[in-house]
């Protein structure tokens, strides 16, 4: 899957597993790109969640080199590069981070990331924007074999709908969530967290996180995407790009529900 699409004065930049959760703790700098899709485009889960445990390791669950959707190149990333950022994110969890309360709580929730340098698993999925530029689009997997019960609650985000950084005032926090695309036999939803930042000169700039949860297997999976702007009434992130998180979503979790 070759992203062809290019847009001048947006710019869709990488983003690995670890960057929502780092993006909502954070909010100290400009920080926390991401994606999002429409949030009509999808549908909600018809058909029960499985959630019996699959007998392979969760390592063996996330996709493979050749499993990616149009030829993307998947790459596990070692634990021991993501301890750093692992360690850093729990502090901050610690830490009062949002204004409002009910933002502050999902910006300090247990996330599939905790687990990065420990029992998870972390992948990157590589795309060429097009053939004549060597920019990559990145989108991130993590994942970790049990259910987060937090992370997989849909109301505990949808009742954050803006905020200010506690450490930054000129950082804001817009989120939305909107349906994954359905998946028989898993459950999921798509959590959209724009950071909008005031520069000195009055003019704003947009970081967007997209990350759609998902779960199924006794499994909770995150697919993440990242993009920033510099026209907050513009979305940043490329039709393109948005379609291949969707897929990157649904053969993932495709793969998971399948497991033996």
């Amino acid at each position: 899957m070759r992203l062809r699409t290019r847009t001048p004065g947006r710019v869709a930049v990488a983003g690995l597993a670890l960057v929502t959760a780092a993006a909502l703790t954070a909010c100290t700098s400009d920080s926390g790109d991401s994606e999002s899709a429409d949030p009509t485009a999808s549908s909600e889960t018809s058909t029960p969640v499985d959630e019996s445990a699959p007998q392979a390791p969760v390592a063996e669950l996330v996709l493979a080199e050749g499993e990616a959707p149009g030829g993307g190149v998947v790459q596990v990333i070692k634990p021991d590069l993501l301890r750093g950022a692992v360690d850093k994110l729990v502090a901050d969890q610690g830490k009062q981070l949002m204004t409002e309360p009910a933002c502050d709580k999902v910006s300090r929730l247990e996330t599939v990331s905790n687990f990065a340098a420990t029992d998870g698993v972390t992948a990157a999925v590589r795309y060429k924007q097009s053939e004549s530029v060597e920019t990559e689009h990145r989108f991130g997997i993590g994942m970790v074999g049990q259910k987060l019960d937090e992370f997989m609650d849909r109301s505990l985000y949808e009742a954050c709908k803006s905020s200010k950084s506690t450490t930054n005032p000129s950082v804001e926090l817009k989120m939305t969530v909107a349906d994954a695309p359905a998946v028989a036999g898993a459950e999921g939803f798509r959590v959209t967290s724009d950071f909008i930042s005031t520069l000195p000169n009055g003019t704003k700039t947009i970081s967007r996180a997209v990350a759609i949860h998902g779960f199924a297997r006794d499994t909770t999976v995150s697919i993440e995407y990242a993009a920033r702007g510099d026209d907050p009434a513009a979305d940043p992130v490329l039709p393109t790009a948005a379609g291949a998180l969707d897929s990157i979503y649904t053969t993932q979790m495709g793969k998971l529900v399948s497991a033996e």
